[in-house]
């Protein structure tokens, strides 16, 4: 039986809901407990809100079930309430019974002495309508009226003698909830970041020290010096940037044909790109180096990361048109969108995704926002500048060496590229962060807030949730987590959850996974493979083709 489930998960999630709360039923009735069905599943849907842990259970969880989830989304009338802490108790005695509470549970006596606790709070929270959530509010208006919820016919009729004011509801608790709800379905869901392995210092000195742009940004910083004229608009006089471009070797094709500086577009980038990364700023008509910035050229690392995080104040000076600075074709500009493309590539953990995922989300997120298809309103020629800046910029983060770019051949990819930008030429480019592009921008993600978690923080989680955590993720982060829990208690301790867990476990990807993390746990894991009569190595890789390395020992096998 699975108990774990990512936020995603609502097909398999609904279906162990529906065997648990059978057997949850069964067990209570045997024991001469009438238990409500549906008050068992609502208690499996709140910690599935919560966390997706079905199994892990605390008294905060307990408490905060009957105070608040349970007045808030499950319409009770006086005579359900006492069956709410019932299904509660039998909940926690059929997990208990079975072994199933995880390893950070609390007791299972501690648990059914905060069912008992927290009744009263719940006969609190449901005597004041103002707890209920719109959809129960209403429910519970219906309920004590008698109106079949089922029947359209009797809800609209009901909801008319409402309106006319025939029948008596409380306004001000319904004004009060439809605020509350404006109010938190303002605030965007955090997402649920994989964890990352972090290149170490030498890799990113490494990284650093052999980036084409970050070489040619110290280069034009220095090139600049005491100081250059520029025009009124800030630009490079014509044969200062021409000379620059000599010195760093750019814009071969351009240079003998410029009429303007601006004719040169990759000395044009080069510098936005350093007024933006405040290497160099316009004093008095003069392009200067900011002083303050001096010390960074020697330090590759940090000169890296503020080239980096400038790339999304660059503005129009990508593709050389007004798509990218200002508002586009799809109401958002690139630079507003860059963050997205960072997250996408972030959450793929080091894998390649298509830039037509990138343009896809956010044409979507543009017309939720404005409620309509608004993106077919722009011409093809749009459609091109748009896709053009978005190249420039995804070439700008390559010379950065902060994503890596290929392009997909396969013929079945094709069509899913297809179907994603909705016409017939797609951009096959693929990206992907580099381990040093990982680094930035966790440490992008970590400074707004966002939890970003490293490989190891999951050591001291059960294991199940580990192996529902690593599924998908990249063989060398796999590993390093598996281990990094194994490592974080004795071997014996970690073989008995394992072997705990592999009594219950069902899908064959999360069976090899703790499979392979029992082979970690050295003699402890051997004598419990052997006793368990399998061996600890007949790993198979997860959905995503991930397989994890195993050292194995001739010991564990059996004939």
């Amino acid at each position: 039986m699975r108990l774990v489930f990512r936020s995603d998960d609502h097909e398999e999630y609904s279906a162990v809901r529906d065997r648990l709360r059978l057997h949850i039923v069964a067990w209570a009735r045997r024991r001469g407990i009438d238990v409500e069905p549906s008050l068992v599943a609502a208690a499996l849907d709140h910690k599935h809100g919560v966390d997706g842990r079905l199994g892990h259970w605390t008294r905060a969880h307990v408490a905060d079930a009957l105070a608040v989830w349970f007045p808030r989304t499950v319409p009770l009338l006086e005579d359900d309430r006492d069956a709410v802490p019932t299904a509660l108790h039998a909940l926690i005695g059929f997990l208990a019974d079975h072994d199933w509470l995880d390893s950070r549970s609390a007791p299972p006596a501690e648990l059914h002495a905060q069912v008992t606790d927290s009744t009263p709070a719940l006969h609190d929270a449901l005597d004041d309508e103002r707890n209920h959530d719109l959809g129960t509010f209403w429910a519970v208006q219906m309920l004590r009226h008698g109106v079949a919820t089922a029947d359209p016919a009797a809800v609209g009729r009901f909801l008319q003698q409402v309106h006319a004011g025939e029948l008596e509801i409380d306004r001000a608790a319904l004004e009060e909830i439809q605020r509350r709800q404006e109010a938190e379905s303002a605030e965007p869901p955090r997402p649920e970041l994989p964890p990352v392995l972090l290149p170490g210092a030498a890799q990113m000195l490494a990284a650093a020290d052999s980036s084409v742009a970050l070489a040619r940004l110290r280069a034009f910083t220095r090139w600049v010096r005491a100081g250059r004229a520029v025009t009124r608009e800030g630009r490079l006089l014509l044969s200062d940037a021409r000379a620059v471009a000599d010195a760093l070797d750019l814009d071969h094709f351009s240079r003998d044909r410029a009429r303007t500086s601006d004719d040169l577009p990759e000395i044009s980038l080069l510098l936005v790109w350093a007024r933006q990364a405040r290497l160099v700023r316009v004093v008095n008509g003069r392009l200067v180096q900011v002083k303050s910035a001096a010390p960074l050229l020697s330090r590759p690392i940090e000169l890296w990361r503020r080239a980096f995080e400038a790339v999304g104040r660059i503005g129009e000076h990508f593709g050389g048109s007004n798509v990218f600075g200002a508002p586009s074709l799809f109401g958002m500009s690139l630079g507003e969108a860059f963050p997205m493309l960072l997250l996408q590539l972030y959450s793929a953990g080091g894998d390649a995704i298509p830039v037509e995922l990138f343009h896809r989300v956010v044409r979507d997120t543009v017309n939720d926002r404005m409620g309509c298809v608004v993106d077919d309103l722009a011409g093809d020629i749009e459609h091109r500048l748009w896709r053009r800046d978005v190249t420039a910029l995804l070439d700008a983060l390559e010379l950065l060496g902060a994503v890596h770019l290929s392009e997909s051949l396969d013929g079945e990819n094709h069509d899913e590229l297809i179907r994603l930008a909705g016409r017939d030429d797609p951009d096959p480019t693929l990206v992907s962060l580099t381990p040093l592009g990982v680094w930035a921008v966790q440490e992008m993600l970590t400074e707004q807030g966002v939890h970003a978690p490293l490989v190891g923080e999951l050591a001291d989680e059960d294991i199940e949730y580990v192996c529902v955590r690593c599924t998908g993720l990249r063989p060398e982060i796999v590993e390093a987590e598996l281990t990094a829990w194994v490592g974080a208690r004795t071997g014996r301790t970690a073989a008995q959850e394992i072997m705990r867990y592999l009594q219950r476990v069902e899908d064959r990807a999360y069976r090899d996974l703790a499979l392979f993390a029992l082979s970690r746990a050295g003699a402890p894991g051997r004598e419990a493979a052997r006793w368990r009569g399998r061996p600890a190595v007949a790993l198979r890789a997860p959905a995503t083709g991930a397989q994890p390395r195993v050292e194995c020992d001739a010991r564990a096998r059996r004939p």
